[in-house]
């Protein structure tokens, strides 16, 4: 796991900030530091270290002056996690030297991969899937990307082609954001990194701001909050031509549209297994994420299971005592039964105040609620117990159906294809299951199958949504302009199987992953995501939605998988939590320093309007913590002001 930039330039002078773009990325790969320098025009490529390249290796330190016909320069912050040695240095070359890589991830299937490429003749040298990803692309090119089994974002040069590939993988694990305008094309895995590039612009993307305030929208496309840098999206590929510099952007992965095959608890419950113990495989210690749920406490599970060395001993836990957010039984039940070792955090708001401003900067957009500070709490409990590598079970309510949203279209397909009585049935189920009032239901039933007005359906959203937003009428004309009405995230829909796809592609899943890849790497912890194995995403696909919501369960399938292995106590939990916060609490007790971002000094002031605005700052500090979006504005806030003073994180 590592931070990889990278700069192509029509003059050298531009390849000269790289290494202010990786010291920007050091927390992603405190454990090494490398570059290559390339001529495109000679194919010349020459090997640099930095500060903190490890001993023995010895290149020449990064020039002052580069070669004038240098264009092309590529630089890698290493996380040791395979390979601990010297031999996993980065960029990496081929064994012919025509071929440099810069890599982020993990090949989960690396070591099956290696054994079918020594039988057709390739060699290695070291002991990493670096090196694989190498020889991959030497026999396949491109079509090499089908067959890796992991997480990735990489850029490599191929001397031989004279071309830059960089790839990501099929759902977006690890990042990897760009800049393209002028002749200069720039990459890095955060966008601190490319912000650190003095030619790339550090201005707000208005519409992007709108939206996230008053839509809810995150990332449901390419772009960023930022102007002029874009995001590769997941499972897509992107060539620059060196000699003419021509940039082209191809999917190359798709959920696949297959026929519906039910029957699939065991199978589920393989490919979970398998896929857990394929991101086992490390040379350093593996914990567990457990927040009481049945998706990490699977983990959990099946770890203890497959448990080996110091690979899923220890597991790493966030508790709160407030009503409606104690998990603490459900933790201690899963660690009675599985005999790892726990560690737990309970962050207080003084403990919030003073690690926001670093966890605005760390994680370079806004975010729309403190959830996202629980799961920054837990990576250090990791990093203090020097467990460098985490598995939890993001994308589980993605891929089976595990969001009490998820009803909404249930129910609806359930109402088109058999009629309101049977869908009302399944909401009876839902009812007894969840313990949820017939209102949620019956709402949700009505949003997604009857033609609602556009305002009637913005009321709901504004009610309902788990993450409140910003009334509409509390900002500016001008600011207003700049967005949209809606966002896809809340768009109706009657089939389960279209939802769960644009949660995966768009609407759920990319935020969440952008949340814990900037949380693990800022404490330099490796986070994998066992739900996102692609064969279990792919088997998933194709359950007919009475696997994934049985008698009003939600994730059915897993549910049924896991009997015998999680405690029913858990694997029956009625009620779903998440990473829950006592966000209103922590907002109430901080509303001094709330009312000061949010003053007379805001960043926001010229997008807000200032009536409404100090309407909403002078009740009492409980109605403050009560108003609707109150955290989205204190994230847009902060990351406003990182705007103005940019540091190395």
């Amino acid at each position: 796991m590592c931070g990889i930039a990278g700069v192509v330039a029509p003059s050298a002078a531009l390849l000269r900030p790289l290494p202010a773009m990786l010291a920007a990325l050091r927390h992603r790969g405190p454990d090494d530091e490398g570059y290559v320098i390339v001529e495109s025009g000679s194919r010349r490529a020459r090997a640099h270290r930095g500060r903190d390249t490890v001993d023995g290796l010895r290149y020449p330190p990064f020039p002052a002056e580069l070669p004038a016909g240098a264009d092309l320069g590529l630089g890698h912050r290493r996380l040791a996690i395979l390979d601990l040695s010297s031999a996993g240095h980065g960029p990496m070359p081929s064994a012919d030297g025509h071929r440099w890589i810069t890599y982020n991830g993990e090949i989960y299937n690396y070591l099956e991969l290696r054994e079918e490429l020594k039988g057709l003749g390739h060699s290695f040298a070291s002991a990493t899937d670096t090196e694989v990803i190498l020889a991959a692309w030497q026999e396949w090119g491109p079509e090499c990307l089908p067959r890796f089994n992991g997480m990735w974002a990489f850029a490599l040069y191929d001397g031989k082609r004279n071309v830059l590939f960089c790839a990501r993988d099929r759902f977006g694990v690890k990042p990897l954001h760009y800049h393209a305008a002028g002749g200069l094309f720039a990459f890095a895995s955060e966008i601190k990194g490319l912000l650190a590039h003095p030619a790339v612009p550090r201005r707000p993307r208005e519409s992007a701001l709108h939206a996230f305030l008053v839509a809810g929208a995150l990332h449901e496309d390419a772009e960023t909050f930022y102007g002029g840098i874009h995001t590769l999206a997941a499972g897509h590929h992107l060539t620059l031509d060196l000699p003419s510099r021509s940039l082209e952007i191809h999917r190359w992965y798709t959920l696949p549209d297959v026929p519906e095959r039910p029957e699939a608890a065991r199978e589920i419950g393989d490919l979970l297994a398998d896929s857990v113990r394929l991101r086992l495989r490390s040379d350093v210690d593996v914990g567990t994420c457990l927040s009481g749920g049945l998706d990490s406490s699977s983990i959990v599970a099946l770890s203890a299971r497959l448990r080996e060395g110091n690979r899923g001993r220890r597991s790493f836990s966030i508790v709160y005592a407030d009503p409606g957010l104690d998990e603490s039984v459900h933790i201690d039940t899963v660690v009675s039964a599985t005999g790892v070792e726990p560690g737990r955090s309970t962050p207080t708001s003084a403990d919030l105040l003073r690690d926001l401003p670093a966890l605005v900067r760390h994680q370079d957009e806004p975010f729309p609620s403190a959830s996202v500070y629980s799961q920054w709490r837990v990576m250090a409990l990791a990093r203090e117990a020097r467990v460098p590598v985490l598995l939890d079970g993001q994308g589980a309510d993605e891929v089976l159906a595990g969001y009490h949203y998820h009803y909404g279209p249930y129910l609806a397909g359930v109402a088109a294809r058999r009629g309101v009585a049977a869908a009302l049935r399944e909401a009876a189920r839902a009812r007894r299951a969840t313990g949820r009032p017939w209102s949620f239901f019956l709402g949700l039933l009505a949003y997604h199958s009857v033609p609602l007005p556009a305002a009637v359906r913005a009321l709901a959203v504004r009610a309902q949504a788990s993450q409140g937003r910003v009334p509409p009428e509390l900002m500016t004309r001008e600011l207003r302009a700049h967005g949209r009405a809606s966002s896809e995230r809340h768009q109706p829909r009657t089939d389960l199987r279209c939802e769960l796809r644009a949660g995966l592609g768009s609407t759920s899943l990319p935020p969440l992953l952008r949340y814990e890849d900037r949380n693990s790497m800022a404490f330099s912890v490796e986070a994998r995501t066992p739900f996102l194995d692609y064969r279990l995403v792919e088997r998933a696909a194709a359950l007919p939605d009475s696997e994934l919501i049985h008698d009003g369960w939600t994730k059915a399938v897993l549910r049924e998988a896991m009997k015998g292995i999680v405690p029913d106590s858990v694997r029956c939990r009625r009620d779903k939590l998440g990473f829950a916060t006592p966000e209103r609490r922590w907002l109430r007790e901080i509303a001094p320093e709330v009312r000061a971002w949010l003053g007379s000094a805001s960043r926001l002031r010229d997008r807000l309007d200032g009536d409404a605005l100090r309407s909403w700052l002078a009740g009492s500090d409980t109605e403050l913590s009560r108003r609707p979006g109150l955290w989205r504005l204190v994230s847009a806030e902060l990351w406003l002001r990182g705007l103005e003073s940019p540091r190395v994180a």
